[in-house]
C-alpha cells in the first residue's frame, strides 16, 4: 500500500521544486496499518467542512457539521438521520445529494454498499486545532475516505449489521499527498 501512496505523491507535483518537497515528506512518513474497533471507527473525527467543500450550503453545514461541536461519524450520522430519517442508507443519501452534490459519492455507494469492501481508510492523530472540540478519548481525524465511512457508519445505524473492523493506514503527516493542505504538517 505504501507504494501505492508514493506514487500517487509522485503524480501530485507539478514542478520539480514541488516534487523535491514531496519527496523528503515521503521520505519522513511514517506509516502503520492497523483494524479498527467498531468504538474508534464511530469516535473518528469527520471532516471539517470549508468554503472549498460545500461552499454555497452553509445552512446543511451547521447543521452536520456545526463549530466547537463533536464531529465523529457518531455524531454526524445521528445529525443525518434527524434531518434525513429514511429507513435505507440509499434514500438518505438520494436526499442529502439532492440537497449537497458532495454526497453523490455517497450515494453512489449506498447504491450497492458491501462493508467487506469498504478499503483501507486514511488516518491521522487530532492536530492541537482540533483537539478542544472532542474528548480526549478521541484520537483520530479521517484523513481519506470520508464517503465510505459516512455509508458504512449509515448502514450500521440502518441495517444493524454486525460491525466488520475497519482497516485503515494511520500517518502522522499527509502532505506529501495533499501538499495544498499544510494543517497535518
Amino acid at each position: 500500500m505504501k507504494e501505492l501512496l508514493l506514487a500517487d505523491a509522485h503524480q501530485l507535483s507539478a514542478s520539480l521544486s514541488e516534487y523535491e518537497a514531496t519527496r523528503q515528506q515521503i521520505e519522513r512518513a511514517a506509516y502503520k496499518t492497523f483494524t479498527l474497533r467498531e468504538a474508534d471507527f464511530d469516535d473518528l473525527v469527520f471532516m471539517e467542512v470549508n468554503d472549498s467543500v460545500w461552499a454555497n450550503n452553509q445552512k446543511l453545514v451547521d447543521l452536520l457539521t456545526p463549530k466547537g461541536k463533536l464531529r465523529t461519524l457518531k455524531e454526524v450520522v445521528d445529525r443525518i438521520l434527524t434531518v434525513y430519517p429514511h429507513e435505507s442508507p440509499i434514500q438518505v443519501f438520494k436526499q442529502l445529494s439532492e440537497d449537497e452534490p458532495w454526497f453523490e459519492g455517497c450515494f453512489l455507494i449506498s447504491a450497492r454498499f458491501d462493508p467487506r469492501l469498504i478499503g483501507e481508510l486514511l488516518i491521522r492523530p487530532l492536530t492541537p486545532y482540533e483537539k478542544p472540540a472532542h474528548s480526549p478519548k478521541i484520537k483520530f481525524y479521517l484523513e481519506d475516505g470520508n464517503h465510505r465511512a459516512l455509508v458504512y457508519a449509515v448502514f450500521l445505524r440502518l441495517c444493524a449489521d454486525a460491525y466488520r473492523p475497519v482497516r485503515v493506514i494511520f500517518s502522522k503527516d499527509w502532505t506529501h499527498l495533499y501538499p495544498w493542505a499544510q494543517l497535518t504538517a
